[in-house]
């Protein structure tokens, strides 16, 4: 690859190939100059720089002024303007630039003319876009290209996105049809299934999973294709009727589960994951299975040496399991409720559950936050058994990763909190927060204002319109700040709080602030 970006290089007088303005610039001057000689490898390098920067009208106009003086550009970096067209948001031109390039590149070495749709479809699948991907595929069936596998599997991605069961069911009859080997290739196996959980034809997932070769799923199945399988077992048991049919159904459905769980722990290359034990764990917990899920999370534990196998969500679960399993062993003990009378603090766990909840609080501390909702739920759970510091060091670590933008809640210097939709746990968290930043704001001088605390009015509450972040936050202010620091409600909004600015500077002064640790 250095040897024919050599050329240009040399010639662009030390320009960093980064560089992509003076790049430009000496291409658009060593073209129009006679004496020098460009090879195509020349305007390949400066239509990769380009794009690589997102100048894709710039890398365009490498082609067309290339074009002009002799000099054509490979059939890869045409394709890739094209492609990076779309994903500007140029859909209708890219589709209109690929016949031109399929009919020009079509007699070209090494061009396969079934697969140059497959990027364009992977934007369209990266956007949810449906309408442009089924104007891809018919312009495809008029252009005579038989679409290449990647490219179903893309559209049934898209298609099941958009909800189109009908297209969907098609293009799954049809490519079972037309690829022999579909049921030997994961990747495909895996797309399907995931489609078909998006419509919520679990069913359909199930029958898949019992058609397979049970051999090449225990050695050839990889971990992604058994979480599908996983999901529509628990899925097709989630019933909301208790009927006795359907309880039946539901052990079956469970029973199923754990069969797939103990298969991909005997598997060649389907290792459970993080997804695999949150997504089982669910389920044990919703059957009460509490001592079930503790035995999982001590397995957890042991595979923690080799990979990652803790989120969000299954640390929430076995926080949960611990206090409930704590609850059973004090039903148990009846003498034991006239020393520890509610497990809703994690201070008055038995000896052994508070060694276990110890290991998961640490474990907290390196665990991956890739779903702010997984987060929320987290520091929920955390919250409500009192565990408030780690919950404040979660919601710390969601700033940090980007995963809730303060611009999005925390406005006009952080003297309005907007904080519709967070859960009960986060808009704690993030009022704590927002105080703590209006102190280290006033011990460097800056102006107070009334802060504004918007909760809303209950819309989205469980039971509408009693709303539960406006209670759960003036008792906040009310109960764990010191000094005394009193929210009032807003003369026409009942939806916002407000804590008035010399309220505030009184709070400041004596040195206030909010003991939620």
């Amino acid at each position: 690859m250095q040897q024919w970006l050599a050329p240009l290089q040399r010639r662009m007088f030390g320009v960093s190939s980064n560089d992509w303005r003076p790049l430009v610039a000496n291409f658009q001057r060593q073209v129009k100059d006679k004496s020098t000689s460009l090879v195509t490898e020349d305007i390949d390098h400066v239509i990769r720089v380009c794009l690589q920067h997102d100048r894709v009208r710039e890398a365009s106009d490498a082609i067309c002024q290339g074009e002009k003086h002799g000099l054509v550009a490979t059939f890869e970096s045409h394709f890739q303007v094209c492609y990076s067209w779309a994903g500007k948001g140029h859909a209708d031109r890219a589709l209109a630039m690929m016949p031109q390039l399929c009919a020009r590149f079509r007699k070209s070495s090494h061009f396969d003319q079934s697969k140059s749709y497959d990027p364009l479809l992977a934007v369209f699948q990266s956007q949810g876009d449906w309408r442009n991907t089924h104007a891809a595929m018919t312009q495809m069936h008029q252009l005579g290209i038989s679409p290449s596998l990647v490219a179903f599997r893309r559209v049934m991605v898209i298609a099941a996105k958009a909800q189109q069961r009908h297209v969907l069911q098609k293009t799954v009859e049809f490519v079972m049809a037309k690829f022999v080997d579909i049921w030997t290739d994961g990747r495909a196996l895996t797309d399907i299934c995931q489609a078909f959980l998006q419509v919520g034809d679990n069913q359909r997932v199930m029958d898949i999973y019992n058609q397979l070769d049970g051999n090449w799923l225990d050695t050839k199945g990889k971990t992604a294709l058994f979480n599908q399988f996983l999901l529509a077992a628990i899925r097709s048991g989630d019933v909301r009727n208790e009927t006795k049919q359907q309880q039946h159904d539901q052990a079956v459905n469970v029973s199923l589960a754990t069969t797939i769980f103990h298969r991909m722990q005997n598997s060649e290359r389907a290792s459970p994951d993080d997804f695999t034990f949150a997504t089982y764990m669910r389920e044990l917990e919703k059957e009460g299975e509490w001592a079930r899920v503790l035995d999982l999370f001590q397995t957890m534990v042991d595979m923690e040496s080799t990979t990652s196998v803790f989120n969000a969500l299954s640390c929430s679960i076995v926080i949960r399991a611990l206090h409930m399993q704590g609850e059973k062993a004090d039903a148990k003990e009846p003498s034991r409720s006239i020393c520890f009378p509610s497990f809703t603090n994690s201070q008055n766990l038995p000896c052994q559950l508070k060694q276990k909840l110890a290991n998961v609080l640490k474990l907290l501390r390196t665990m991956q936050l890739k779903n702010v909702n997984h987060a929320s739920t987290l520091i929920d759970t955390l919250d409500k058994y009192h565990l408030y510091t780690p919950a404040r060091q979660i919601f710390q670590r969601v700033l940090d990763a980007k995963l809730l933008h303060e611009t999005f809640w925390r406005r006009k210097n952080g003297c309005e909190l907007d904080l519709h939709r967070f859960s009960r746990g986060m808009a704690k968290c993030a009022v704590v927060f927002a105080f703590d930043e209006l102190t280290h704001a006033f011990a460097k001088g800056a102006v107070l204002q009334d802060v504004r605390i918007i909760t809303g009015i209950g819309k989205h509450s469980q039971t509408f319109m009693k709303p539960v972040l406006r209670h759960e936050i003036v008792k906040l202010l009310t109960k764990s700040s010191r000094p005394l620091l009193l929210p009032t409600m807003h003369e026409t909004n009942p939806g916002v709080l407000l804590v008035r600015r010399n309220a505030l500077q009184k709070w400041l002064f004596n040195g206030g602030t909010i003991r939620y640790f």
